[in-house]
């Protein structure tokens, strides 16, 4: 009961408190974003009111750029490099220059309909001064997310010319047919692992049978390692089907004309045919490289059943080597910083 009691009390301290300080630093952003349209409607047209709280307004008037540069770089995706960061600065000034645009515009549309916050209905007109512009500015910054999520951003998409996405198709075929190769000689080199497993007796003396797990082993890792170019071979190709997409797209000029040296517009349905073959072969890659994954795993499987096979069935020989094989495997484990 006690603990409840304390946590109504934290929360009644927390509203009580909290509710104050939350409002007034509302109140004073939109105080410092409306400055810019305030300050010079009150010094025309009410001088007297502007003299009682012109240090005040002043200050509001000076804090508005730094209220909409944080306002515009809450929602702003943040970046770890300083040059990252510096561009960001540059692109962060348009937007808070129309996040205040929107405020002002709209805080002195209201003020001229009558909203001047002085008089009987101070109250009312304050409400509506303030409520109007903070709505502008919200607006605004919501349009800037949108925006920043449909459109996230980036370096500009260069275009590219209908020759060089045909030559990157015909190097992504050639990617293909090696992978495609290399999942031909894992699979064979499984097969040949499982057929000796699966032998009413090992067919193989004790030096055959530890030169197929040596060549099983030596076949897994070179096919990760060629995986692992193949996939950044796919991811490059990716980058380069946005480009043609974009360039038949956009209808940039990407293509230069050898008789005249001037840059022409791309043939928009070559252009497009390219792009879509372009994808449609880095999409097998992918594929490709997923099935040889899984072969890889399975051969491993098996090899490790042909390391225990040989063992058990290969007397003391086997024995040693397994317990020498297995040595090796944490020492090189040990020295890579992965645990043994």
């Amino acid at each position: 009961m006690g603990r409840r009691n304390s946590g109504c009390g934290f929360w009644f301290v927390a509203l009580t408190f909290g509710l104050p300080i939350v409002a007034g630093a509302i109140a004073a952003v939109l105080l410092a974003l409306t400055a810019p349209a305030i300050v010079p409607f009150l010094i025309t047209t009410d001088p007297a009111q502007f003299a009682e709280h012109g240090t005040a307004w002043w200050c509001f008037l000076g804090a508005a750029p730094f209220a909409a540069l944080l306002l515009v770089g809450q929602g702003h995706p943040k970046r770890r490099t300083a040059r990252r960061r510096r561009v960001d600065f540059r692109r962060l000034l348009p937007r808070a220059g129309i996040l205040l645009l929107a405020v002002n515009v709209t805080a002195l549309v209201l003020l001229l309909d009558g909203n001047v916050a002085h008089g009987p209905h101070a109250a009312r007109q304050t409400a509506i001064l303030f409520g109007g512009s903070g709505a502008a500015g919200a607006a605004v910054l919501i349009a800037f997310q949108v925006r920043d999520r449909w459109f996230p951003a980036g370096e500009r998409v260069k275009p590219v010319t209908l020759a060089a996405v045909r030559a990157a198709t015909v190097e992504a075929e050639q990617t293909l047919q090696r992978v495609r190769a290399n999942n031909l000689r894992v699979s064979r080199q499984a097969a040949a692992v499982e057929r000796q497993l699966q032998a009413a007796r090992l067919t193989l003396d004790f030096a055959g049978l530890c030169e197929l797990h040596f060549e099983s082993r030596g076949c897994a890792d070179n096919a990760y390692q060629y995986y692992d170019m193949s996939r950044d071979v796919a991811r490059g190709l990716a980058g380069m089907v946005v480009r043609a997409r974009a360039t038949a797209t956009m209808r940039v000029r990407s293509e230069t004309n050898a008789a005249t040296g001037r840059r022409e517009r791309p043939n928009r349905a070559a252009m497009t045919a390219a792009a879509a073959s372009l994808a449609r072969t880095r999409a097998s890659i992918g594929d490709e490289v997923g099935k040889g994954l899984t072969m890889v795993k399975s051969l491993n499987a098996r090899t490790a059943d042909l390391k225990c096979s040989i063992r058990d069935n290969c007397g003391n020989r086997g024995r040693r080597w397994f317990d020498e094989l297995e040595a090796r495997t944490a020492a090189r484990r040990q020295a890579a910083g992965r645990p043994a």
